[in-house]
Formats: structure tokens, C-alpha cells, sequence
């Protein structure tokens, strides 16, 4: 049975009210690649009952009522992706197509008929809160979500090219969530269950509005955001800050006459992580919907850990799910597999067991964890890494060996860095687990904005190129190497995009996947995009800011390599 998503499923369920109400802008799937489904469950098998708004008509304040009004909290998603990511290209101009919502129609209206009226709003966290609050004013309002996250202290917005609060403010939400917040959730419900004020429960992955900073020993205080705002030198600081602190300690922000209070990251343990993802999922749509685009690219995939060490200056993922990774067990992981080949539509193919980066799987660090996870360090990787390789091709052996199971395919992003990409890891990959193209991401051919991007240089993807092109043509199988690249990174004038042209036709490089260069909130690219330096080293990293020479510039490397 799905989560109630309506009084008329609530009543089949038992309810006479939901504790919990979890709203998204997202088509309700209840399958873990879902973050409405998987919290949901897992609020439900710790004795919670749950309900799930889906895609409210935001206009109508009374919609977000149809459920009632929950006995302890809302919970309110921004969904599987940033609201302005989803609604926006990287030039600005809308989107007419979002893979969360019905036939990829992002408005309440059929096609070809008023296309004012998006299922999900511009800044969604902001618009859903607000009309929350003025039907319900009693209950609290908890946010979460990759838009919370990046947005959870002050913030250089691109849509606006303005420094922007904290959403917390902004939202007017009583509790932020930031990264992958199942526990957190948990425990919030339960502090409000109890009555414990905010102030009170400092709940690991948590950011509160407080009126002072007193009662803390040692912790990180950021610049103001109204010095953030009007000086680009405070800016720069309390990114530094923000980002040395690696969530570890708490840390405060004066926002207006409050602070922003973030408590320190909670990290999870592989036995909590198999817990999550043991919970019954039906790995359906709910029957409100009949073809949702995202949902049919993932109905068959697993997700294997969370995490990532590689800190793509342009990422969003090592502030979102944190720099460690947390592994499920081999067995937690075989047992979901089991669930797909058992559904009645399953044809046999896996199409993905990974995470942010499937062969990070696994990987440990033989100290314990280091302060900075520079893990990948000039490309060689560091001395105390050890890789999950074995482990994780273990994991995908067996998979296959499950019946039903005709093919196990990774298609998670693949760091190619020799440190995890050894030549027996590539080999098995290649003839096992690569359909047929191999999706890669050197990114740029430019040492000068590999080095701002935080990635390995030229010399280190060429090594990788060349393993591949040996093991391809010895084994005499045909596959083909497929780069992503970014366009307009800060740092890249048109030396460096011809640089990069040079690079992909000397290495016989095809394909289409470029794209243009988006400041996201929060990532270390977006403050070089703002700063015209990076924050962390001082190196200059002038950015084009013009959209019509960035797509000349993109279509002149596209010319170039065709």
C-alpha cells in the first residue's frame, strides 16, 4: 500500500490524521531513489503515520490542506533537484520540460495551453512555506532538501546576481535540514512531538534561528550576512570558514537581528544506512501518475552508498551528502535486488548499482578520515585511501548471479582517477558492466581551470584513455568513451575553451555532452563566479559573464570535434 495521498487513502490506511505530512513539487514514487519515499517509510517504521502532498496547486493557500493538518509537523521537500536548476537553463531561459511531473509537462495546464502556471514554483521551499503558514500557523514547518542545503547559510544567488540570506529566514521555516536528513527528521519529530523548543534539541544536520551566540564553546561564526553582502573580502571569509568547518563544528551566521545556528554534521553508520533502505517500498508511481520521465530512468537502479571525496569545486554533492562515504552492506544491497527481479515487470537488466560516484564504493581511509578528504590529491590519490574496488566488483558478481538478474550495468558517474580505476577494475567494467558507451568527465582540456575546477589534469585523463583504448582493442570489444564538459567555467577565457576543443580532437573525443557553466548556491565555483578569485587559494578566476559569446564559445568546440 502507498503513503496516504489523499482523506480518501488516509481512511483505507486507518488514519483519522497524519503525524507527518511530507510535501513535494515531485510526482510521488514510492521507490528510495525518492527522498519523499524513502523518508516517508522511514518515519512509518519508526511509528509514524505519514502522508504525501504531492505537487499542491501552490496558488490556492487551501490546497495544501488536503490532507488536514498534521498532528506534529509539515515536512516540506524541495524536491529531487533545485527548484531554479529544474526552471532555468544555465543561459536563464525556462525550461519547458521537467522529469518529476507527468509526461515531463512542467505546468498544471495540458501542453499547448497557458504555460504560466508551473507545478513547481520558483523557489519552492519559499512559496510552499509561505502558503503553509497562512492557512496552518500552528503546526511547525521543517525544510529540507538539496535547496535547503545549499542555501542554509548566506549565499550568492545567480538568478537574481544578488547575496541572499539564509532560506531559513527566507522560508520562515521553524527548522532547516541540511543533507540527507533521515535521522535528523527523526529526531525533529520527536522534539516536537515532546514539545522541546528548537533552541532546545540541537539535532545533528539541523539549522535554527537563535537570538544569541552565547553557550557554545569554540564554535565557527561566520561574517554577517549583511557584511557577506556588502563586502566581497567577508564573502570570500565565511566561505573559507564554511567550508574548512566541513560541518564538524557548530557554527553561527548573523542573519538580521538572529543567528543561524547549524549543528554539526551527524554521520551515519553502515548499519544505519541498510536500515533506511530496508523499509517496503512498493517501486511504483503512485496511480495519480502514469509516465514520469526520472522515474523510469532509475526504476531499475540501486543506490549502493552516499558520499563523495572527489570536492568538485563546481559540485554540490560533498556539502550536500558530506565528504565520507558511507557504504550499505553487500548483503543489504543484494536483498533490494532480489525485490526488483521478484516485480512482475522487471526484464532482467539492472541498469545501475552506485552512488555520486559508483567506484567510490567501498573506499575507506585507513587513518580513520582526515580533516581536509583530499582524498584524490593531484590525481594519484592519497597514501591512505584504500580503494573498494574488489569490493565492489564482488558486489556486482553476485548481483548477476541472482535469478532473474540477465545483466548488471554501472551507470553512475565513474571517477577515472588511477587510484580508483585500476587497470583489473576497467577490464571487468568494460566487459561486464558497460552497455556501451563509457560516460567520463574530464570536464575541461585546460590544466589552468582543471585546477580551479579541483580535478586532475590533462596528463591523468590521457593515462585513463590510453588503459581504456589498450584493454577495448585487446579484447576486441567496441566501446566508446563519451565526455561530459563544462563550458564557461570560472577561469576559462577563449584560450582555454580552444584549449580544451584542442584536447577532445586530439583524443578523437565526440559526443554532445556540454554544458554551460550554472552557479549553483554554495559551491566553491559559484564564489569564484561571484568573487572573480577563489576563495580558498587567492588565484584569480575571471569569469565570461556573457550568455551569447558562452553558447558561441560552446558551439565552437561542438564545431570543432565534429
Amino acid at each position: 500500500m502507498f503513503l496516504p495521498s489523499s482523506l480518501n487513502e488516509m481512511k483505507k490506511s486507518g488514519y483519522d490524521e497524519c503525524d507527518v505530512i511530507i510535501v513535494t513539487p515531485d510526482a510521488y514514487a514510492d521507490h528510495p531513489s525518492f527522498a519523499m519515499a524513502l523518508l516517508g517509510r522511514f518515519l512509518q517504521r519508526n511509528g509514524y503515520r505519514v502522508g504525501i502532498l504531492s505537487q499542491p496547486k501552490w496558488r490556492d493557500p487551501e490546497s495544501f490542506l488536503k490532507l488536514g493538518v498534521p498532528r506534529i509537523a509539515f515536512a516540506v521537500s524541495g524536491g529531487q533537484m533545485d527548484s531554479m536548476v529544474l526552471n532555468y537553463t544555465a543561459t536563464k531561459k525556462p525550461r519547458h520540460e521537467d522529469l518529476f511531473c507527468e509526461g515531463g509537462n512542467p505546468y498544471f495546464s495540458k501542453k499547448g495551453e497557458d504555460r504560466k502556471y508551473r507545478i513547481r514554483p520558483d523557489r519552492v521551499l519559499n512559496v510552499y512555506c509561505s502558503q503553509i503558514k497562512s492557512v496552518c500557523k500552528e503546526k511547525p514547518v521543517i525544510i529540507g532538501g538539496i535547496e535547503a542545503s545549499l542555501r542554509r547559510t548566506a549565499h550568492y544567488d545567480y538568478w537574481s546576481g544578488k547575496v541572499k540570506r539564509s532560506i531559513l529566514f527566507d522560508s520562515k521555516a521553524d527548522m532547516l535540514i541540511y543533507g540527507m536528513g533521515e535521522y535528523a527528521l527523526l529526531d525533529a519529530v520527536r522534539g516536537f512531538e515532546s514539545g522541546i523548543s528548537v533552541e532546545d534539541m540541537q539535532i545533528g544536520n539541523t539549522a535554527v534561528a537563535v537570538r544569541s551566540t552565547e553557550g557554545y564553546e569554540d564554535p565557527v561564526i561566520l561574517p554577517s550576512f549583511e557584511d557577506a553582502k556588502n563586502s566581497k573580502d567577508d564573502f570570500a571569509k565565511a566561505h573559507l570558514l564554511f567550508e574548512k568547518n566541513r560541518d564538524d563544528k557548530v557554527l553561527f551566521q548573523k542573519q538580521d537581528s538572529r543567528y543561524i545556528i547549524q549543528y554539526p554534521r551527524r554521520r551515519i553508520s553502515r548499519e544505519e544506512l541498510d536500515f533506511i533502505y530496508e523499509s517496503r517500498f512498493m517501486r511504483k508511481l503512485h496511480p495519480e501518475f502514469h509516465d514520469i520521465p526520472a522515474f523510469e530512468m532509475i526504476k531499475y537502479s540501486v543506490t549502493s552508498h552516499r558520499g563523495c571525496f572527489g570536492n568538485c569545486s563546481f559540485c554540490s554533492i560533498a556539502s550536500h551528502q558530506g565528504s565520507e562515504i558511507v557504504s550499505r552492506s553487500r548483503e543489504s544491497i543484494l536483498s533490494e535486488v532480489r525485490e526488483i527481479a521478484a516485480m512482475d515487470y522487471f526484464k532482467g537488466t539492472i541498469t545501475d548499482i552506485g552512488g555520486p560516484s559508483a567506484n567510490m564504493y567501498g573506499a575507506e581511509c585507513i587513518t580513520g578520515g582526515c580533516t581536509l578528504h583530499d582524498c584524490l590529491k593531484d590525481g594519484s590519490g592519497c597514501r591512505n585511501l584504500i580503494s573498494g574496488n574488489s569490493e565492489y566488483l564482488a558486489l556486482l558478481k553476485d548481483a548477476g548471479k541472482i535469478k532473474g538478474v540477465k545483466h548488471v550495468f554501472v551507470n553512475s558517474g565513474l571517477r577515472f582517477d588511477p587510484c580508483l580505476m585500476d587497470e583489473r577494475f576497467l577490464e571487468d567494467m568494460l566487459n561486464n558492466h558497460i552497455s556501451g558507451q563509457m560516460k567520463v568527465a574530464p570536464e575541461s582540456g585546460s590544466d589552468k581551470v582543471l585546477r580551479l575546477m579541483n580535478k586532475p589534469a590533462t596528463a591523468v585523463f590521457c593515462g585513463f584513455l590510453s588503459e581504456f583504448n589498450r584493454i577495448t582493442k585487446k579484447e576486441g570489444i567496441r566501446k566508446y568513451v563519451i565526455p561530459y564538459v563544462i563550458v564557461g567555467h570560472p577561469g576559462e577565457g577563449d584560450k582555454e575553451g580552444s584549449d580544451t576543443a584542442d584536447f577532445l580532437l586530439k583524443n578523437n573525443l565526440k559526443g554532445r555532452q556540454f554544458q554551460i557553466f550554472t552557479p549553483t548556491p554554495g559551491t566553491r565555483s559559484t564564489a569564484m563566479y561571484y568573487l572573480g578569485f577563489d576563495p580558498v587559494t587567492g588565484e584569480k578566476s575571471v569569469t565570461e559573464k556573457n550568455i551569447g559569446k558562452l553558447e558561441a564559445r560552446k558551439d565552437k568546440i561542438i564545431r570543432k570535434i565534429s
